[in-house]
């Protein structure tokens, strides 16, 4: 055999024994990938597993809290809204899960912030379910709690939180932006947000719940210098059955109105078909 056959036969040889090493290589990396896959497999189950577990588990625990809730039904009713005599008509349902023949029941109540309850008597409607109807002033919030005194002492667990302070405050949001670039010019951005879908003002005519009235002013060391009509002047307002969004934007050159160290504000002001008002000061962003 000529030396040059023997180096090819060799060469031949050697890529041989390459390729079946690479081969083992490709074959025991497979067998690792597939390992991996299935170990992927497992742990997703087993995460799966966790998840139906704690799920269960917080099912189970908040059926066991329920059951150990001295009044584990309680709910509240608007019968009637008088704005002009700021006042609320208010019916209070609950249930006990038990009640000692002896026991004598409260419904306590007091303004949030304050210390001092006020009681009121309750309406047995048959069994362990009572009742209470009150009439809350409308501009405050409220918490409320039942006490059943005995020869044995007391107990008392909290009732209901009605917030109907809360719920008129926040009834329409006003997001109000004002951003100073410099040599006298600033950007006015206003977002009206509506809530027409309301349990605490149940409107016969939704239209009065929309917005009549929406007015920003420029003001510059607490003079007003610009008045603008946002429902006039809005670049985009959408309204439907639930909500009601008003946005508007805008740049003003006050470089004719301010000195160099002159306090600019914006403050907005909305009214509703109601004639309720609602009023923002900006947020100055740089």
């Amino acid at each position: 055999m000529s030396k040059q056959n023997i180096i090819y036969s060799a060469a031949i040889g050697i890529l041989v024994i390459i390729s079946l090493l690479n081969y083992v290589k490709i074959s025991n990396v497979e067998d690792r990938l597939q390992t991996l896959d299935n170990m992927q497999g497992q742990i997703q189950n087993v995460n799966n597993s966790v998840r139906n577990i704690t799920s269960q588990v917080n099912s189970q625990m908040d059926k066991f809290l329920q059951e150990q809730l001295w009044i584990p039904e309680k709910e509240y009713k608007i019968s009637n809204v008088d704005l002009e005599e700021n006042k609320i008509d208010v019916i209070l349902e609950w249930s006990f899960r038990d009640l000692l023949d002896e026991e004598k029941l409260a419904f306590l109540y007091r303004e949030e912030g304050t210390q001092e309850w006020t009681e009121l008597e309750v309406k047995n409607k048959g069994g362990l379910n009572y009742s209470l109807e009150h009439t809350f002033p409308l501009n405050g919030n409220y918490e409320t709690q039942v006490i059943a005194t005995s020869a044995d002492g007391k107990r008392s667990e909290d009732l209901l939180n009605l917030e109907f302070k809360e719920q008129l405050d926040n009834r329409i949001m006003i997001d109000a932006f004002l951003h100073p670039r410099g040599d006298g010019q600033f950007d006015v951005n206003i977002n009206i947000h509506n809530r027409l879908k309301q349990e605490l003002m149940p409107a016969e005519n939704k239209e009065d719940l929309k917005v009549k009235s929406a007015k920003a002013y420029l003001y510059v060391n607490g003079e007003p210098i610009k008045e603008i009509d946002i429902l006039e002047k809005n670049q985009g307002m959408h309204s439907d059955s639930l909500t009601e969004n008003i946005n508007y934007h805008n740049s003003y050159n006050l470089n004719d109105k301010i000195g160099d160290e002159a306090n600019v504000e914006l403050r907005v002001t909305v009214e509703d078909g109601l004639g309720l008002k609602y009023e923002t000061k900006a947020d100055i962003t740089y």
